[in-house]
C-alpha cells in the first residue's frame, strides 16, 4: 500500500510541474543580426527606387504674327500636343518676327535661325516655282474640307514630299495643317466692283499665284506684309488689298477704313499654314514623342470649327457697324474663274510637275465632289 501512495504522490509532482510549464511566459528570440536581414529591412523601409523622370523635350514654334484667330489656332494645337504628351512635350509659341522675320520662316530654317516654323507655301514661291501655291491657298481652289480631305485621302502628302525632295532641302513638313480656315475674303475696295474693268491700273495688294490672276485684270500687283495694309491703304498707295479670313480682317481694324468690304472669297478659298521643321531637329525628337506630334497636327478640323464660328462672329459685328459688303456679280465670277483657268493652264505648259500635282488635285476633287454638290444639299437660296 505504501508503495503504491508513493507512486500516487510522484504522478501528481510531475503533473504540476507540466502545467506550472506550460503557464510560463515564452521566452524572447534574439533579434537576426545577419547582414542579409539588415538589407531587407532597410529595403522594406525605403521600398523600391523611384524610376528616373522621363524626358522633356523642348520645342520651340515661330508661327503667324500675333494679334488675330491664326496665332489662336496655333496656340490650340501646342495645347493638344501638351496634354497628349502629358507635358514631356513643352511648346513655346512664338509669333511671328519674334525668332525671325514674318513670313521669312522657311528661309530661317533652312539657315538653322530657327528649329521649327509654321508657315505657308505662298511665302515661297520663289523658293518651290509656282507649283506650290497649289499646296496652299490658291484662288477658285479646293475649300477646307476639301483640302484636307485631299491631303489624307487623295495623295498630297506624297507630292509635298516630292516638292521637298525636289527642292534639295533640309526642311521637312510633318504631319497636317495648322489654323485650317475657310475662305479669306475677296477684299476692300475704294469703290464697289462691277466689272473686270474695275482693276485696270489698279494698285492692288494680293499674293500667290492670284497675282498672275491681277496682272491678267490689268492691276498693278503690290507686294505688303499684312501690318502694313491699313495705312498702306489709308494713304493712298493701295487701291485694294485681300488679306485674310473675317475674323483676321476684323482684328486687323479694316472695318474703321473707308472702304467696301467684298465676297465671295474667289481668290483664296481656304487659310492654312503648315508645320515645318529642319530634318536634324526631327531625328533628335524621342521616338515615342514624334507620332503625338504628327497626330496632333492631324486634328486641325478642330480649330476649322472654332475660327469658323470666330469668322462668323465678324461678319455679324460687320453688318451691325454699318460696313457695306457687296456681293461681286456673278459675270465678274465667272470671268475670274476663267482667268484662274488661264492661269493653271500656263503654269501647266511651263512644268511637268505643276501639271502633274494640278492635274492629280483636279482629278480627287471631281470625285469628292460627286457627293458634295449632288448628294449634299445646298441651301444658298436661303441667305
Amino acid at each position: 500500500m505504501r508503495t503504491r501512495g508513493l507512486f500516487f504522490v510522484v504522478v501528481l509532482l510531475a503533473l504540476a510541474a507540466l502545467v506550472v510549464a506550460g503557464c510560463a511566459p515564452e521566452a524572447e528570440q534574439p533579434e537576426s543580426s545577419t547582414p542579409e536581414a539588415e538589407e531587407t529591412e532597410e529595403e522594406e523601409e525605403e521600398g523600391a527606387p523611384a524610376a528616373p523622370a522621363a524626358e522633356t523635350y523642348e520645342m520651340d514654334l515661330q508661327a503667324w504674327p500675333g494679334g488675330g484667330s491664326y496665332l489662336e489656332q496655333i496656340k490650340m494645337f501646342a495645347g493638344r500636343v501638351e496634354e497628349m504628351s502629358a507635358g514631356r512635350i513643352d511648346v513655346t509659341v512664338h509669333a511671328g518676327g519674334e525668332l525671325c522675320p514674318s513670313t521669312k520662316e522657311f528661309e530661317a530654317l533652312e539657315s538653322g535661325a530657327i528649329e521649327w516654323g509654321a508657315t505657308c507655301f505662298n511665302f515661297n514661291l520663289g523658293r518651290f516655282g509656282k507649283v506650290a501655291g497649289l499646296f496652299g491657298a490658291m484662288p477658285c481652289g479646293p475649300n477646307p474640307t476639301e483640302l484636307y480631305s485631299w491631303l489624307e485621302e487623295g495623295g498630297e502628302r506624297d507630292l509635298i514630299n516630292a516638292c521637298m525632295d525636289m527642292s534639295d532641302t533640309d526642311v521637312m513638313v510633318v504631319g497636317g495643317m495648322l489654323h485650317l480656315a475657310g475662305a479669306e475674303s475677296f477684299g476692300w475696295f475704294k469703290e464697289p466692283i462691277n466689272s473686270l474693268d474695275d482693276f485696270n491700273g489698279m494698285k492692288y495688294r494680293c499674293m500667290g499665284l492670284y497675282g498672275d490672276v491681277a496682272q491678267k485684270l490689268g492691276a498693278s500687283v503690290v507686294n505688303l506684309p499684312g501690318g502694313e495694309i491699313y495705312q498702306a491703304f489709308e494713304r493712298g498707295v493701295i487701291d485694294g488689298f485681300e488679306y485674310c479670313t473675317p475674323s483676321m480682317d476684323f482684328a486687323a481694324g479694316f472695318q474703321d477704313l473707308d472702304a467696301v468690304m467684298h465676297e465671295p472669297g474667289l481668290q483664296s478659298t481656304n487659310a492654312m499654314c503648315r508645320l515645318m521643321v529642319r530634318q536634324d531637329t526631327w531625328d533628335k525628337v524621342p521616338a515615342d514623342l514624334k507620332p503625338i506630334i504628327d497626330a496632333a497636327s492631324r486634328m486641325s478640323m478642330i480649330d476649322h470649327a472654332w475660327i469658323h464660328m470666330q469668322d462668323a462672329a465678324a461678319m455679324i459685328e460687320f453688318q451691325a457697324m454699318g460696313v457695306e459688303v457687296h456681293q461681286l456679280p456673278a459675270d465678274v465670277q465667272e470671268e475670274v474663274y476663267k482667268l484662274v483657268d488661264e492661269v493653271h493652264k500656263d503654269n501647266c505648259a511651263a512644268d511637268p510637275f505643276y501639271k502633274e500635282v494640278y492635274e492629280a488635285q483636279q482629278d480627287f476633287l471631281d470625285k469628292y465632289r460627286i457627293v458634295e454638290y449632288k448628294v449634299q444639299p445646298s441651301y444658298e437660296w436661303k441667305y
